[in-house]
């Protein structure tokens, strides 16, 4: 029962914000951010180079579509810049080439006027322009020389935010805050800056803090960032220099303060955030929900219309419409043509979500889909060796909570309440809970490490592990060791803690609550209409993998026998009206016999018997 780890299907699709350190490529930051998702899909929305540090927006699974448009997004940056010496790449990592004279605060403010707005720029040699087919990188390296073309680009924002007068090394330095329009190359920036004041220069450090409307102080790993003042640019640029030029080569994961790489997948998952219509509108998208009955034609690229589409942002079509099922899922981008008609620009089926079993340990690791968590989930937790009606009315509960993923937390067939068996084994009630509308379940094995959670470490793991938001129990519900934490408790802490806590009145038959204790009493007796109605369906006995062996033949069929190997409750001994319910669903009335914990039962051949799973006891 455990979860499968397919990459290609189990791409979580969602909006990773990472801070990425200096002296590691962008490329290597997507490897974490995969390694923690469990996925080989995530495309990033712009690069930072190695040296550089801050922030970068990650697509993962269907979402990569979205790239391309929120590459596009302006971005912030901060940049400590170096008057005075200028290397090949313009960043810490290139040789000197030039030196020339520091520059004054007065100087540098009155340049930084020049600088805002439209701008001509050239990109720096070493750069992933592309020319003739190839690198500009590539072809610097190879020492043919390079000729690059300028292009305009818009600086929204160019200001000074602190400035260190030349000391020993004879350089001055500049910490500027940068918003710029996507394309703009701050090193190019900063070399531009220099030769207006008849100098040279190159950066320190960069930090980008800002894209669109994503900021770094809500990334992944943003803590582990040092504070970004001159004097640490300084340093690290320092740093970096040794570094390339010496042994250690700078693709060699950067320290963050002692963290394992475990660490960061765990703090990476925990900021996954999924495209919602409430990002999309942030983004600057138009928004637009599909109506239900529109869902078919939009799948099979049936020409659009606005009136598929319910707009939640102003009520007008955009030129670009992030597109939403009724889920709240996404469904891709359409297009505004500007005379009120409509285009595809790709489309993202709904997610198949089949039903799925988790161990504990599974859970609480990296094995619960991250968009789960992001979405919340609706739980009911308990053993439901019986799954009862009054079950059902919790489960129920829980899959009427459509904005969350709905899932129920049980326990293995070892666990036995007073020593009796169960009702039905955990194959039964895991088929019971998919067609209830659970889309998962997590299976406990109750384990003396597990006997030991206190109530609130329980309840806290539900929240931690899958993000849960909704939570519904009966009113004798109590959890963790010995029981400390009842149902009155958890609705009174629930608001603190962030979740909804429902507390379902008991459900009664001939006025006495349905229990298992009960239905178990009944099926030691033969009771089974009583039996059935208590659990809105037959009491099967789970045969399925019996080696059954025949003793003897009669008219038109043969008896054959098995002995009792699960730790189902069965009736006392006797004869009983029985409906064999085979592996591929027909079902043969027959009779079956209890005997001494062994199963005899009568039917036709034993290929028969070898294929049958249930034996559905007859009211």
């Amino acid at each position: 029962m455990t979860a499968r780890k397919n990459k290609a299907e189990d791409s979580a699709s969602g909006i990773i914000l990472y801070a990425k350190p200096p002296g590691i490529t962008s490329f290597s930051s997507l490897w974490s951010i995969k390694n923690a998702l469990n996925t080989g899909k995530v495309g990033h929305t712009g690069t930072l180079d190695s040296f550089a540090e801050g922030l970068l927006v990650a697509l993962s699974g269907r979402l990569t579509h979205l790239v391309p448009h929120i590459t596009s997004f302006a971005k912030t940056y901060q940049a400590v810049v170096c008057f005075g010496i200028e290397t090949d790449t313009l960043d810490p990592t290139g040789a000197v080439v030039r030196t020339g004279n520091p520059v004054s605060r007065e100087a540098v403010e009155g340049a930084l006027k020049q600088f805002t707005g439209a701008v001509l720029q050239v990109p720096p040699v070493y750069s992933a322009v592309h020319v003739g087919g190839r690198r500009a990188s590539d072809i610097a390296r190879s020492g043919e020389q390079v000729r690059l073309e300028s292009r305009q680009v818009f600086i929204y924002r160019n200001e000074l935010a602190d400035f260190k007068e030349p000391d020993e090394d004879g350089c001055s330095y500049a910490l500027l805050e940068i918003t710029c329009s996507k394309g703009t190359y701050i090193r190019s920036l900063a070399r531009d800056i220099a030769a207006s004041l008849g100098t040279c220069a190159h950066l320190c450090a960069l930090r980008r803090t800002q894209v669109g409307p994503f900021r770094l102080e809500d990334s992944a790993c943003f803590s582990s960032l040092k504070t970004f003042t001159i004097e640490a640019g300084i340093q690290g640029g320092r740093r970096l220099q040794k570094e390339h030029h010496g042994f250690r080569s700078p693709e060699k994961k950067a320290d963050r303060n002692g963290s394992e790489p475990w660490q960061d997948a765990a703090v990476i998952r925990s900021r996954f955030q999924l495209f919602t219509p409430q990002i999309a509108c942030q983004c600057g998208f138009g928004c637009g929900i599909l109506r239900s009955e529109c869902e078919k034609m939009y799948l099979n690229g049936r020409p659009l219309s606005q009136s598929m589409l319910e707009m939640r942002s102003g009520g007008t079509v955009e030129k670009e419409i992030a597109v939403f099922y009724r889920s709240g899922d996404f469904a891709g981008i359409v297009r505004g043509n500007g005379d009120g008609r409509l285009s595809y620009g790709f489309v993202v089926p709904p997610e198949k979500r089949g039903f799925r079993v988790f161990s504990w340990d599974e859970f609480c690791g990296t094995s619960f889909p991250v968009e789960w968590k992001a979405r919340g989930c609706a739980l009911t937790a308990g053993s439901f060796d019986a799954v009862h009606a009054g079950h059902s009315a919790l489960i129920r509960a829980a899959v009427e909570k459509t904005e969350y993923v709905p899932g129920v937390i049980t326990f293995s067939s070892s666990i036995k309440s007073g020593g009796s068996s169960a009702v039905f084994t955990v194959r039964q009630r895991l088929k019971f809970f998919r067609e209830l509308g659970a889309a998962f379940a997590v299976v406990i094995d109750f384990t003396p490490e597990f006997s030991r959670i206190s109530g609130h470490d329980f309840i806290d793991s539900l929240i931690s592990s899958c993000g849960m938001k909704f939570l519904a129990e009966g009113k004798d519900f109590r959890c963790g060791r010995g029981g400390s934490v009842g149902m009155e408790e958890l609705c009174r802490t629930s608001g603190e803690k962030q979740f909804e806590a429902l507390c379902l009145d008991d459900v009664v038959f001939d006025g006495v609550k349905i229990s298992s204790s009960r239905i178990k009493a009944e099926i030691r007796e033969g009771r089974f209409g009583a039996v059935e109605k208590m659990l809105l369906r037959p009491f099967a006995y789970d045969v399925q993998g019996f080696s059954w062996k025949e003793v003897r033949a009669e008219s038109g069929s043969s008896v054959f026998e098995a002995s009792a190997a699960t730790h189902q409750i069965l009736p006392k001994d006797g004869t009983y009206k029985a409906v064999a319910v085979l592996s591929g669903g027909a079902a043969l009335h027959t009779d079956v016999r209890i005997e001494r914990e062994s199963v005899r039962l009568s039917l036709p051949s034993l290929n028969i018997a070898e294929q049958t799973e249930e034996i559905q006891f007859c009211p």
